[in-house]
């Protein structure tokens, strides 16, 4: 302490202790900060004074010297203190902590942004609390579990970045386990992007390096004892609760931080709002006790816009039925019957949905074969009229679809069937149709449920291993006879016996085509492999065996590869369409084909395709749908913005399928209903416009004002989109439906 010759009393020498002091001491106002001392904040303050009271008691060295002075007839003796900072193990992981989230913040979201308060809070208060439990031990042992957390610590954050690299989506580790040694299959697409960020990773690893070299030296390796304890556990819960008390205080709206870290609305949203420790935490918990229950917004289900007519060929006027697409369901007594609260929810959201209605394409396929392809890392810039004649004739001589699109899913191919062959949106941080099979969940509305239902032969086919994503569980429960290699599918060999990697499409057809070409009607599904990444013509099979085909072709060696690579699906479809002919059924067939996904991971290969850098949110996902039958006179143009989750909706009513449309995600494309794409991030196209979520940039597709309640209503039907896909995932709701559907 010092005398300060405007107080009567002592104060201490430190400005953050003399602000704690002021804080603590003065009854009315603080003058340190020149501001009213209310009680609620001292109630904030008096613990945290204490808090950091503490910390200055271990950050600061008390040893000092004594000086004496005469003041008039009195001797004081005043201690002087030598403040040495010293760095405690137990504030070590906390900082570490924030380092990371900070450089992994930077690296994805842009330098100048940055974890919001509440984020900060979480990260210091977790970090804080492993200080603590690794603080009360020896110094050996303290050394060692630093290294073990600092190591973890790094592979998670490493792990996400090249995930996210890879992707464009956060890796929800603990949801996503069943899938994580699948990745092991790709190491060449891991090592890939590795280099590309070699300098994030090396960031990453800097902690490490420098704690090995300075650890042991600078770091105070001190033993806390019981009296020190209380403080440290005291700070945690301020930080933690500190976060909490501000989520609760904040706004509660839709995409809110609270209803981010309360909803688990999306694992992207949270690392950006709270962080990669946050996510993983978060993860964790709904792993073990389940995902919180989603409450849906309110918003208005009524069309704003009319849906762009669809170009058809002239054809003589006959009476159109155009009533609902719906089944006779007693919604009434789902709801008496419902086991929770959840159930009850999607109940009323069904009830309250406008149904698309019967158009004059229903029934226009009705007891045809369907042949269902989705396409490995399909994009629309493959076809081409000379190059690939099959696909360019299958593209443009059926249904044409303008505004396609294949929005980025987050488990990657696996999202991408689900999506196509569901009607539903995929659910973040999980393999939703690979719980489907886990499960044995009601698909009641799928092609081979349906279909089979009606006498159709329904198979399944995949050129790669049958057990992969779980199939050998989903597309069974789908009512699908299964094969792949493992039980079926005779896998091409190089010349030292070594199996081809990607196998080749022209196999897959070729070696199934007589299995179900004999026994109409038949539904055939296929997931195609040979556009599998990487591009190279060194390490692609398939793109090695076209090589010569494009080798002439204006563009890059991976650009090149990838087109190759794609050539082994026109040749297949070739095969397929010619055997369908040969036995007079191209005319009775109808023949579906959508992408699982774009090849995500060679944007740069999409931007020299397209001539120009295609816009990252929604131009970059824009894609071509196949549908098509022999029997179609004219192509018919569709102009409305469509996405993969339509595809079934709009299959089963060019089949004449009974469906109830308001219990399916997408909707007819063919119908009058709205149009609408949404995208993982939530941002989606409508009828009037582009909405950009990042960053809230709306762009009209008119010339008509977008109003700012047209944007909130919109986002909140988007939001309930995503929530109610969760929930009849979570509560396999379709089993609620009545049995006599079947």
């Amino acid at each position: 302490l010092r005398l300060h010759p405007a107080h009567p009393y002592p104060q201490p020498v430190s400005p953050l202790l003399r602000l704690l002091y002021a804080l603590t001491h003065t009854s009315i106002t603080a003058p340190a900060i020149d501001a009213p001392m209310t009680i609620s904040a001292r109630f904030i303050f008096f613990p945290l004074s204490f808090t950091l009271l503490f910390t200055s008691h271990l950050l600061y060295n008390k040893k000092g010297k004594c000086e004496t002075f005469v003041l008039g007839k009195d001797t004081v003796m005043i201690h002087q203190p030598r403040f040495k900072f010293r760095f405690y193990s137990v504030f070590y992981i906390p900082l570490f902590l924030l380092y990371m989230e900070v450089i992994f913040h930077a690296a994805v979201f842009g330098v100048r942004s940055f974890l919001n308060l509440p984020g900060i809070f979480l990260i210091l208060g977790l970090g804080l609390f492993l200080g603590l439990v690794i603080s009360l031990f020896p110094e050996r042992p303290q050394y060692i579990l630093i290294w073990i957390v600092q190591i973890l610590a790094v592979f998670l954050f490493c792990a996400e970045i090249i995930y996210y690299s890879v992707f464009q989506q956060f890796l929800a580790p603990f949801s996503m386990l069943g899938v994580a040694g699948q990745a092991l299959d790709f190491m060449d697409v891991i090592l890939k992007n590795i280099g590309l960020k070699l300098a994030v990773l090396l960031l990453f690893l800097l902690p490490l390096i420098l704690y090995g070299i300075f650890g042991r030296r600078k770091i105070t390796w001190h033993r806390i004892d019981k009296l020190e304890v209380l403080p440290l556990m005291a700070a945690c819960v301020l930080l933690h609760g500190g976060a909490l008390l501000l989520l609760h205080t904040g706004s509660h709206s839709l995409y809110s931080n609270y209803d981010i870290y309360y909803h688990n609305v999306s694992s992207d949203m949270t690392a950006e709002a709270f962080g990669v420790c946050a996510m993983t935490r978060l993860d964790g918990k709904y792993a073990l006790f389940g995902a919180p229950s989603k409450t849906l917004a309110v918003s208005s289900t009524t069309p704003e816009t009319a849906a762009p007519e669809t170009s058809v060929p002239e054809q003589e006027e006959q009476q159109i039925d155009t009533s609902p697409n719906i089944l006779n369901i007693d919604f009434d007594e789902i709801t008496a019957n419902a086991p929770n609260g959840n159930v009850v929810q999607l109940t009323q959201y069904f009830q309250s949905q406008l149904p698309s209605r019967k158009n004059e394409y229903t029934g226009m396929f009705e007891g045809y074969n369907v042949i269902f392809i989705t396409a490995e890392g399909f994009s629309k810039y493959a076809i081409d009229e000379t190059r690939t004649p099959t696909l360019y004739k299958l593209t443009n001589e059926g249904f044409v679809f303008q505004h396609y699109y294949t929005p980025p899913w987050y488990a990657s191919t696996s999202d991408g069937e689900y999506a196509n062959l569901t009607g539903l949106l995929p659910t973040d941080g999980r393999v939703s149709l690979k719980e489907t099979g886990t499960r044995q969940s009601n698909m009641y509305f799928t092609l081979g449920r349906r279909l089979s239902a009606l006498g159709y032969a329904a198979n399944a086919y995949h050129n790669n291993s049958y057990t992969y994503y779980g199939r050998d569980l989903s597309h069974p429960n789908m009512r699908y006879n299964w094969h792949g290699t493992g039980n079926w599918f005779q896998p091409e060999t190089n010349d030292a016996g070594y199996e081809l990697w990607p196998q080749s499409d022209v196999q897959l057809i070729a070696q199934s085509v007589e299995d179900y070409i004999h026994s109409e009607p038949f539904l055939t599904y296929y997931m195609s492999v040979s556009g599998h990444m990487m591009y190279e013509f060194e390490s692609n099979c398939m793109s090695a065996r076209n090589k010569d085909a494009v080798a002439d072709l204006p563009y890059s060696d991976t650009a090149k590869g990838y087109l190759a690579s794609q050539l082994e699906l026109e040749k297949a479809l070739t095969l397929l369409l010619q055997t369908l002919e040969e036995n007079g059924l191209a005319d009775h067939t109808l023949i579906v084909l959508g992408a699982d996904h774009i090849p995500y991971n060679d944007v740069d290969v999409l931007n020299e395709l397209a001539g120009h850098e295609l816009e990252s949110e929604f131009e970059l996902y824009e894609n071509s749908l196949i549908i098509w039958s022999g029997s179609m006179e004219a192509p018919v143009t569709v102009e409305k913005y469509c996405y993969d989750v339509d595809i079934l909706p709009t299959i089963s009513n060019l089949l004449g399928i009974p469906y109830d449309s308001r219990l399916l995600i997408g909707q007819d494309i063919l119908s009058d209903s709205e149009q609408l794409v949404c995208f993982p991030d939530r941002s989606f196209i409508s009828g009037k416009c582009f909405y950009n979520a990042a960053t809230g940039a709306v762009t009209p597709l008119g010339e008509e004002e977008v109003s700012n309640e047209y944007i909130e209503n919109m986002s909140a039907i988007v939001y309930n989109k995503f929530s109610v896909s969760e929930m009849i995932l979570d509560e396999d709701y379709y089993q609620y439906l009545n049995g006599s559907f079947d």
